[in-house]
């Protein structure tokens, strides 16, 4: 199409249409608008046949109506490119406020659960996927690989410990946690933290320093404020104990507020062959040496922080369990600071020929620091105390959640089911 479609002349300076393929509105002499659309041009197309049509019926007396006609177009597409821009700003600025709104109400939801949380978590032990996951087993050296028993269950041997660790996505607070486990009767689990009821356990000796000091106790500490007070260059120590507490299984308990957060290697409780230190940064359960007098120490470290443990009381448990597989196990302010494995290892009987002492040992050739702080009450049982359970409830606060699960021998581990309700 060489020639436009109902060209009035440069009179009127304007006209509409298409010419190879592409459509236009000529304005003057010059092109005002060119596209390649044939929807515009059949529109652009109707409306030139409506002008024509006026034109041909009442002749001149349209043409000063068809001279504004034009601008009117150009007009009217500027508007609907004004309300087209006014769209998109709309559609801008409303992702701009409703994609963080959404993140945050997602925020908020997960950390608060308007509606709770019920969820069941299941570890098919030896299954794929069984290290992996929102619950799954950690590595550890005492499991073994994958194993397929007889009919057709898979499972795994534990001989020492294995971290369980869950992650839900959601932030709890305070919800409640049941886990149980399937495995043969050796297996169990190591609660992260324990509701401790001291008159539960038959104590051999239990010193409560709240009223008085205790008169079977000898050293320079004193009664202060409901308790026995050690200044940092005193102690206390039972007479004729040199060969307690150092032969088959034992469990301390004791309850103390410790002041000086600058030196380390503060003896809490000891036997010199087994020590509770206290020190700037951690809280330390040690045995040793094992076996002779070159044998080793094993020991749990539980991290403190500095500026908010001290002058402050705390309580903790620890347990030396001697055997074919021996440990020890410690909990402070009821939460499981850890279990070590020794063996079938024991403390050695002749190291050293100290009596049980409170706030000072002659350890590291006597240049070990006084405790000082107020200790308030003290136990030890000749027996182990097992918190190892085929099932426990405890707590959960955060997003992540670890539970130990341990075995004294080699035993079949199967199956460990948790149970999360807020």
């Amino acid at each position: 199409m060489n020639m436009w479609e109902g060209e009035w002349g440069p009179e009127w300076g304007w006209g509409i249409g298409r010419r190879e393929g592409w459509v236009g509105i000529r304005w003057g002499w010059g092109n005002l608008l060119w596209g390649k659309d044939d929807v515009l041009y059949f529109r652009m197309r109707r409306l030139f046949r409506y002008v024509a049509e006026r034109r041909r019926l009442y002749g001149e007396e349209v043409k000063e109506e068809m001279k504004s006609w034009p601008k009117r177009l150009v007009s009217s597409t500027r508007i609907n490119l004004v309300r087209g821009v006014r769209r998109v700003e709309f559609w801008l600025t409303f992702a701009a406020y409703a994609i963080p709104l959404g993140f945050l109400l997602y925020v908020l939801y997960w950390n608060f659960l308007p509606f709770g949380y019920d969820k069941t978590f299941t570890i098919q032990v030896g299954s794929p996927g069984d290290t992996s996951g929102e619950f799954h087993l950690d590595s550890s050296p005492g499991l073994s690989e994958p194993m397929i028993a007889p009919d057709g269950t898979t499972y795994r041997t534990l001989n020492g410990m294995a971290k369980l660790v869950l992650t839900p996505g959601v932030s709890l607070r305070n919800a409640r946690v049941s886990v149980s486990i399937d495995g043969s009767p050796g297996v169990s689990i190591l609660p992260p933290s324990i509701d401790f009821n001291l008159n539960s356990v038959q104590w051999n000796y239990l010193w409560d320093f709240s009223t008085s000091s205790q008169k079977n106790l000898v050293g320079a500490a004193f009664h202060k404020d409901n308790c026995e007070f050690f200044d940092g260059k005193s102690k206390l120590e039972l007479p004729n104990s040199a060969d307690e507490f150092e032969s088959g299984p034992l469990t301390i308990y004791t309850e103390w507020e410790p002041e000086d957060s600058v030196n380390d290697n503060q003896e809490i409780v000891g036997h010199f062959n087994w020590t509770i230190w206290q020190n700037s940064n951690n809280v330390v359960f040690t045995v040793g040496r094992m076996n002779s007098g070159s044998g080793g120490f094993y020991s749990i470290t539980y991290p403190i922080s500095n500026s908010l443990f001290f002058k402050v009381n705390h309580s903790l448990i620890a347990t030396y369990n001697p055997g074919t597989d021996g440990y020890i196990d410690l909990y402070v302010d009821s939460y499981h600071a850890g279990r070590t494995y020794f063996g079938n290892q024991t403390i050695w009987p002749e190291y050293s020929n100290e009596n049980l002492s409170l706030g000072w040992t002659s350890h590291d050739y006597s240049r070990n620091p006084f405790f000082k702080g107020c200790i308030y009450k003290l136990a030890l049982a000749k027996t182990a105390l097992n918190q190892g359970q085929g099932s426990i409830e405890t707590n959960m606060v955060g997003a992540s959640l670890e539970i130990y699960v341990a075995s004294v021998a080699t035993s079949t581990f199967r199956m460990v089911k948790i149970h999360v309700k807020q």
